[in-house]
């Protein structure tokens, strides 16, 4: 533990000194065309903005007063914490924040909200810090209650497909691990990485959900499942391309995906872009142990280790040396980082005819989450109907980000509710080209200027309504 503070400690300190030198003038801040008041840690730009910063600071903008915020209604799951059903470190983590839109979207059942009302405390004095609605006749609790009755009808055990191509990459990921080692091949290495950036993505499907066995897979690439879990489906899922979004955070001043002024130009975004690819996983560890003293090292897990099973595995099983062996492991770190990278930053939510926070917003006083969610994405067409792609691509983006506790594999049966849904609201699910979600989101890094009006999800002759 020493050792881990010591270099925590230095990590630390040379980061700050190196990134001292960044403008902090007004103009390179965005702004919230939401109303969303961002956390404090929000202008940091010395990369040190970590998920436990977040998670404290939205305490002091979501008025849950040290409990759990629902809606308007204030809740005590203290004495629930060890029997919540997903497992405890929801409840553990999010603590004193707004969880709204996380219980809309991982309660797909009506049960939960009868059971929460014995938890009550009190109403909220303060006004919620997003604008998201959940009306009871608005889009989003529509399409749950449909998709609630839809549930029934699809084919049991449809998870085992994503079980199975999940298993498959981790055996694909150690057989070339081992045998890039044994070989000294960087084209096998190459596979390996490939196979770990498919894996990482997939093991994606499986944090959302309660604790299980698979969701470990995840750590093979030296992230982590609390960090994810902050980070993706507390931040990213709930409060899409907002100010607030910390996927959009941590990889800024050098990646800049909201409308405003770069720091650097707009086009340094380019030049650094493979870099970031490359780095991602490298990068994420170290800022995670660079600030485990911050949070007094509750964000390092024995758990954590697990991660050290594939090194591990190649050294016995490939007869080189221990530096051998860690230079190649290295170098599947990188290649796994890129395609990790690459996929998740164009899967469908950068790209210029995207809502991002500083776009002008909808008008209205009611803004339903669910729509809140078709105007921040757009669904790659190549992608949807193959059960791989949509598990190792981030498919069906959508859905997922609307029912992120459900398997992938069962996304593809929940098209034509979505679509006679849409149909009532008179709304469109907008589809494009992987290639032109990759280009959308190159162009998306070096615009400046915002949009002047909000979505348009009725232009029909410009985007084809999903089709089942």
């Amino acid at each position: 533990m020493e050792i881990v503070k010591g270099a925590a400690t230095f990590t630390k300190t040379a980061i700050a000194t190196s990134t001292s030198w960044l403008p902090s003038s007004p103009e390179y801040k965005p702004k919230s065309s939401l109303g969303i008041v961002p956390p404090k840690t929000r202008y940091k730009l010395d990369g040190l903005i970590t998920p436990d910063q977040w998670l404290e600071s939205r305490k002091n903008t979501d008025g849950a007063e040290g409990l759990w915020r629902i809606h308007d209604k204030l809740y005590d799951f203290t004495s629930f914490i060890g029997q919540h059903p997903g497992g405890k470190d929801w409840l553990i983590l999010t603590k004193g924040t707004d969880i709204s839109e996380i219980f809309e979207s991982h309660h797909i059942s009506d049960l939960p909200e009868q059971m929460i009302r014995k938890y009550f405390v009190k109403e909220a004095i303060t006004k919620r810090n997003v604008p998201f609605t959940f009306d009871e006749d608005g889009f989003y609790r529509t399409l749950k209650r449909e998709v609630r009755k839809s549930l029934n009808d699809i084919p049991k055990n449809t998870y085992c497909i994503s079980d199975l191509y999940s298993d498959g990459l981790l055996f694909l990921l150690f057989l070339f691990s081992t045998l890039a080692v044994k070989w000294w091949s960087f084209t096998l290495a190459t596979a390996a990485g490939v196979a770990l950036g498919l894996l990482t993505i997939a093991a994606h499907n499986y944090v959302h959900r309660k604790d299980n066995l698979r969701m470990f897979y995840l750590q093979f690439s030296l992230l982590q499942i609390r960090e994810w879990r902050i980070t993706h489906c507390l931040s990213h899922h709930p409060f899409t391309n907002t100010i607030i979004d910390l996927e959009i955070m941590m990889v800024e001043p050098f990646l800049q995906f909201l409308p405003y002024k770069k720091i650097f130009g707009g086009y340094f975004s380019l030049v650094v872009y493979p870099f970031t690819l490359t780095l991602s996983f490298p990068g994420l560890f170290m800022k995670r142990l660079m600030s485990s003293p911050s949070c007094n090292y509750k964000n390092i897990d024995i758990k954590d280790t697990s991660g050290l099973i594939l090194p591990i595995f190649m050294f016995i099983t490939g007869k080189q040396t221990i530096f051998y062996t860690v230079l190649m492991w290295c170098f599947i770190l990188l290649v796994g980082s890129y395609i990790f990278t690459l996929i998740g930053l164009s899967a469908a939510h950068h790209h210029p005819d995207v809502f991002h926070d500083g776009d002008t917003p909808r008008t209205s006083e009611e803004y339903d989450w669910g729509i809140s969610q078709l105007d921040a994405v757009m669904e790659r067409k190549d992608i949807t109907g193959s059960d791989f792609l949509v598990l190792t691509t981030f498919g069906d983006h959508c859905l997922h980000h609307m029912f992120p506790t459900l398997d992938h594999s069962t996304l593809k049966y929940l098209y034509p509710t979505l679509e006679k849904v849409m149909r009532q609201f008179d709304l469109n699910l907008r589809l494009i080209s992987q290639i032109d979600a990759a280009i959308g989101a190159v162009q998306q890094m070096i615009k400046v200027e915002p949009n002047q009006s909000p979505p348009d999800l009725k232009k029909n002759e410009m985007f084809p309504r999903c089709q089942t």
